[in-house]
């Protein structure tokens, strides 16, 4: 057993980070090693796929505290309630992102000098602001080009 027991050189190339992040992982409780051997950590292929899921929910924007929310979960609702909030806050990200896509992509349509000055789609959506103070949603956008 303990020749399958991975170094935390091959544990941290394998899943792609620097080794002070599995020992800061260790550190914040969401990493383990799994064994010493001449006092190095020593880490299962379990133990490396857990880590690996770490850096997905990093990539999916969840932070320290959620994460440790999500692997420390005693029930199903608790982990789906910690993926329910993040992935609502990545929906108004992206609706976000498409209204500001849409705003330049207006922009480049324009066939006058500057979008902010002459260009009648900008001009309109500086208008709208001007009285709303909200954010033109992206279909409204492309309706009016």
């Amino acid at each position: 057993m303990d020749d399958t027991l991975l170094t935390i050189g091959e544990v941290a190339r394998r899943a792609g980070v620097a080794t002070s992040a599995v020992r800061f992982y260790e550190r914040r409780g969401l990493l383990a090693a799994d064994a010493r051997r001449s006092g190095q950590r020593r880490y299962r292929e379990e133990t490396l796929r857990r880590l690996v899921f770490i850096g997905m929910l990093q990539d999916a924007g969840l932070t320290l505290d959620d994460i440790a929310g999500v692997l420390d979960a005693a029930h199903v609702a608790d982990w789906k309630a910690i993926a329910t909030e993040r992935l609502a806050a990545l929906d108004d990200e992206i609706a976000r992102l498409g209204r500001a896509r849409a705003y330049l992509a207006g922009a480049l349509l324009c066939r006058y000098d500057h979008p902010a000055t002459d260009c009648l789609i900008m001009g309109a959506e500086i208008d709208r602001r001007l009285k709303t103070g909200r954010d033109l949603d992206l279909d409204q956008l492309q309706q009016e080009r």
